[in-house]
């Protein structure tokens, strides 16, 4: 085995979980049985976790004129897609920004980036239509999951794969054959660890190649074209400049073509602004 693969598959083992509460609500979030009470039910064991997301919940973001005093009222007002966002979002936040970085800044450039992915997402999914916008957030806000993984050997193998770029490969590219497996990959992985519908797994390796996903290309196609959005609007993140291919497939799995989606770019920015309290 490679044996900076091997490293990182060792890491995979050792990895902190993504907290329990979010990869519940996670789990449930395939089932339409699920009520708002019992999420409610789940979080509010955590009066920390309540807390934070109630403040989330009464952001700017969410534009709610009349404050949400309780978890059940915030299930409520919601709904059961919306509340695991947020629930998502909250418990996110302190993992992508606290866990595994070496430095503060590039932590926050991440979690930027993957809250800048979800809003994308959510406003593509709004735009063609075609899968569920609640569902494209998700998915968007944990793509880059594996990148949580990636940053623990970016320190010691960053110029090779800056090399490896510099000399004709995409990003991908080097990070496969600089650490063996690229972040989409590592990502899939760490998700079938914590048990995540296959759904989530499948848009997560897939994303950077949507015309490969089994489960839903059309979800996979919405988080690659969000991320490309969220390129576009400045909050890309990952070794210095270096950016990712646009796939043509995903522009004909979502119906969508490159100048509808410049025009989502104020709109981004705008529930970015928004969004502040998240990041």
């Amino acid at each position: 085995m490679h044996s900076t693969l091997h490293e990182v598959v060792s890491s995979l083992r050792s990895v902190e979980p993504f907290p329990g509460v979010a990869t519940t609500v996670l789990q449930w979030s395939g089932r339409s049985d699920v009520t708002p009470s019992e999420v409610v039910e789940v979080v509010q064991a955590d009066p920390g976790l309540t807390a934070k997301v109630l403040k989330i919940s009464n952001s700017a973001y969410y534009g709610f004129h009349q404050e949400i005093s309780s978890l059940r009222e915030a299930g409520n007002r919601l709904g059961v897609n919306v509340l695991t966002n947020l629930i998502v979002t909250t418990c996110g936040g302190r993992y992508f920004r606290d866990y595994g970085q070496e430095r503060d800044s590039e932590a926050v450039d991440l979690w930027t980036r993957c809250v800048t992915n979800a809003i994308s997402a959510k406003l593509i999914a709004q735009a063609h239509g075609n899968c569920d916008p609640e569902t494209a957030y998700t998915a968007a806000l944990l793509q880059d999951i594996g990148s949580v993984v990636v940053e623990r050997f970016l320190s010691e193998f960053r110029s090779a794969i800056i090399h490896d770029v510099e000399t004709g490969g995409s990003l991908l590219d080097a990070e496969r054959r600089v650490l063996g497996l690229n972040h989409a990959e590592i990502g899939a992985r760490l998700a079938t660890r914590w048990k995540l519908p296959e759904r989530l797994i499948d848009t997560i390796r897939y994303h950077h190649t949507p015309d490969k996903a089994t489960e839903d290309p059309v979800l996979a196609g919405t988080v690659h074209l969000a991320e490309t959005l969220s390129w576009a609007v400045g909050a890309g993140a990952g070794i210095g400049d270096y950016s990712f291919d646009v796939s043509a497939a995903a522009f004909a799995l979502t119906g969508l073509e490159m100048s509808g989606l410049r025009g989502l770019d104020s709109l981004v920015m705008q529930d970015l602004e928004r969004a502040k309290e998240f990041i």
